[in-house]
């Protein structure tokens, strides 16, 4: 696999929550409630799309209507993807958190040593 990486800034709140939430993962996973991993999720791809899609969109002086045709989409993808992630997250057993946990640490802070 190629060292580049496409990532998107969060805020501090944000990164701090991701931390914590990887450090319960990997610690205490029997007391990390499935909604909070779902909304942890989700609230890291919205920043990337917005990112990579809205502000880029804003800075080329794109038109409301566009922009907003392309919010609502992305809305959509959103809901979609959250869907899709109950579903998975649903069926982990705890066992499974601190792989998940792995995963999160590896997407969101990739090469960190």
């Amino acid at each position: 696999m190629s060292d580049v990486i496409i990532g998107a800034p969060v805020s501090d709140a944000l990164a701090k929550r991701t931390d914590e939430m990887i450090k319960k993962l990997r610690n205490s996973p029997d007391d990390v409630p499935r909604g909070d991993v779902i909304d942890l999720v989700m609230e890291l791809t919205d920043a990337s799309f917005h990112y990579h899609f809205v502000r880029p969109l804003e800075d080329l002086g794109v038109g409301f209507a566009t922009r907003k045709a392309i919010q609502v989409g992305l809305n959509g993808a959103s809901r979609a993807i959250r869907t899709s992630m109950q579903r998975v997250v649903k069926s982990l057993d705890d066992k499974h958190y601190p792989k998940l946990a792995e995963l999160l640490d590896d997407a969101y802070y990739p090469n960190v040593e």
